[in-house]
């Protein structure tokens, strides 16, 4: 596959231990970022556990005869498809794990996760909670995903302006997120990948502090060097106070 990208997690300033995880499989074109959250270890686990479960699931549906999934667009996507049943796999095996084990109750982590098909260049979202995707192409930015958020939903039915949902106490409320509840409804979106879009997944210790135009100017400084992109991001993020674990992911399309 013609994808390039570069990787980085770091616990933040505030927080005593990292319990975001990413995932980095350029052999299967997955990539993932997890963001755990519960007390003790749970946040941890729960992060780890969704990486885990998820890439054990795309290999095992590998070849399996499955109903290629619509978008809410009307595109069709098989990889989309894997990875919907992978999310739900992982909410499964979080909830099954907090149950065996009292100390781990209410644990849970969000997820962004990007697929690429072996042939052609679509590339398959599916996110649950606040981690986001966000695609650079040319000198435009788009986020690529929705928050599943209390904040988010506000927006939505105008209840809430932009302004005030930057500082609003409820920010930090998700609606959804794996581990949480046997029912999870992961969104899959699916996109046509261009030769040279770059795709950035990042956990909300990342996109909270950091405005999108900022992704881009940092996507765009840094020109073919993602691993520099990832420093740059993960160091304004910790510069502006490093208020929660930072993760990205930074991958680009390459022309086949």
């Amino acid at each position: 596959m013609p994808i390039r990208g570069a990787a980085k997690s770091e616990v933040g300033k505030v927080r005593t231990k990292n319990e975001d995880t990413f995932g980095f499989f350029p052999a299967t074109s997955f990539y993932v970022v997890a963001d755990g959250m519960g007390g003790h270890a749970g946040g941890e686990v729960a992060s780890q556990l969704a990486v885990e479960t998820m890439q054990t699931s795309l290999q095992e549906t590998k070849d399996e005869d499955l109903t290629p999934i619509l978008d809410p667009e009307g595109r069709s996507s098989l990889a989309g498809r894997r990875l919907l049943i992978a999310a739900e796999r992982a909410n499964g095996e979080i909830l099954g794990t907090s149950r065996q084990k009292p100390e781990l109750t209410g644990m849970g982590t969000t997820i962004a996760a990007l697929l690429f098909e072996e042939r052609g260049q679509q590339a398959s979202i599916c996110h649950v909670g606040d981690s986001r995707v966000y695609r650079v192409r040319g000198r435009q930015i788009d986020q690529l995903t929705e928050d599943h958020s209390l904040i988010q939903q506000l927006l939505r039915e105008g209840k809430i302006s932009e302004h005030d949902a930057k500082t609003s106490p409820h920010r930090h409320v998700l609606t959804q997120a794996l581990g949480i509840g046997l029912e999870v409804h992961p969104a899959v979106r699916i996109e046509t990948a261009n030769p040279g879009d770059i795709f950035v997944l990042c956990s909300d210790g990342v996109h909270g502090v950091i405005e999108a135009g900022e992704i881009l100017d940092a996507v765009t400084h840094a020109s073919t060097d993602l691993r520099t992109v990832c420093d740059t991001l993960l160091n304004l993020a910790n510069n502006r106070g490093g208020p929660d674990n930072c993760t990205v992911i930074v991958l680009q399309y390459e022309q086949s």
